[in-house]
């Protein structure tokens, strides 16, 4: 009996030791990771700034997470939080830097990590760096002691990451089709707009951030609309990198806005237009309106710069997170020159507005 009381006594004596030696432990890590993937950069900092798309790459091992989206995923000030048996968590955007760094704040168990992700050009595509730092927990410096080292399994955590990152969106990037539907009569239709600024590299970015702002505009107002959302582009300036924009829905109804109102109403009159389909993500925008350019240019078609160069949201984000399936309508304002060819693709398309 009393070497029992010995030995529970000694196994007391060494949990206390081993609980005094974890606590004096300074616990603080670092750990970085980087990879190389065959994609631009505007491509790769678009998709993971937008938190709704990091269920795709981001700890696939862990199948009892539970995530919630609050309404803002994209930015400054977008988040996700999760629960789950491994603990719970959350991750915050406090800045970035256009197509080039995210800062982030990384909760876990309430402990609070920095972070932050790096994009740069590199020979063969675009270097996606992955970073943290922080203070372990008495827990955390525990379970470290059993699984290889903290910093090891964060470091093969975030080579997973990086690797299904590239796997899942070379693949969405990769799938894209761009179609000619000809020469279509746009009619006469009134809209709400809000206008904006940007530069061209980061057009699409910006765009993710202003539209939920006119969503909810037309929300809390109750206006009637067709529910599609387009971009009318009013100065597109290459020199320059700046494109002024405005984000818009065309209205079911007569509506007025107050003078001090940063969303008015404006009208696209009458006018034909060459209507294009992409169906993918916007990094092959580019690709599509080239193509439209060469069509004009082939039949002998010029720009009516009075009427409204588009691009019309007909699937985007909010309906479906895969790129893939994205569908924009892009809208070439028109005039035939005299003497012109014969049309190369039949009008066969009219708008969906």
């Amino acid at each position: 009996m009393r070497i029992l009381k010995y030995i529970l006594l000694l196994v007391l004596l060494i949990i206390l030791a081993f609980s005094v030696y974890l606590s004096t432990q300074d616990g603080t890590f670092s750990v970085s990771k980087s990879k190389l993937i065959n994609l631009n950069k505007s491509t790769l900092f678009q998709y993971v700034n937008d938190y709704q798309n990091w269920e795709s790459f981001y700890y696939l091992n862990d199948k009892t997470r539970k995530v919630n989206y609050p309404k803002n995923t994209l930015g400054v000030g977008g988040s996700f939080d999760w629960i789950g048996t491994n603990g719970n968590g959350s991750v915050k955007t406090i800045f970035i830097k256009e197509n080039d760094s995210i800062a982030q704040k990384v909760s876990r168990n309430n402990n609070l990590w920095d972070a932050y992700i790096t994009f740069k050009d590199t020979v063969g595509g675009t270097k996606v760096t992955w970073n943290t730092s922080g203070k372990l927990n008495f827990m955390e410096k525990f379970e470290s002691l059993f699984s290889g080292g903290f910093e090891n399994k964060l470091s093969n955590d975030f080579e997973n990451n990086l690797v299904a990152l590239e796997k899942v969106l070379s693949k969405e990037i990769s799938t894209y089709s761009i179609d000619l539907e000809g020469i279509v009569e746009v009619s006469l239709q009134k809209y709400l707009k809000r206008e904006g600024q940007s530069s061209i590299s980061g057009f699409y970015t910006v765009l993710q951030e202003v539209m939920p702002l006119l969503y909810s505009f037309v929300h809390e107002n109750k206006i009637k609309t067709n529910r599609q959302k387009f971009v009318v582009f009013d100065n597109y300036d290459v020199t320059n990198d700046k494109v002024d924009f405005a984000i818009a829905t065309t209205l079911n109804e007569i509506i007025y806005t107050t003078p001090e109102s940063e969303f008015t109403v404006d009208s696209i009159q009458s006018h034909r237009a060459l209507k294009i389909v992409l169906k993918g993500d916007y990094s092959h925008s580019k690709e599509a309106w080239d193509k439209g350019f060469d069509y004009l240019k082939k039949n002998n078609l010029e720009q009516n710069y009075n009427g409204a160069f588009r691009e019309v949201y007909v699937k985007n984000r909010t309906d479906v997170k895969q790129p893939s399936q994205w569908i924009t309508e892009i809208y070439m304002p028109v005039i035939q020159k005299a003497n012109a060819i014969n049309q190369e693709v039949s009008p066969s398309a009219t708008p969906t507005e």
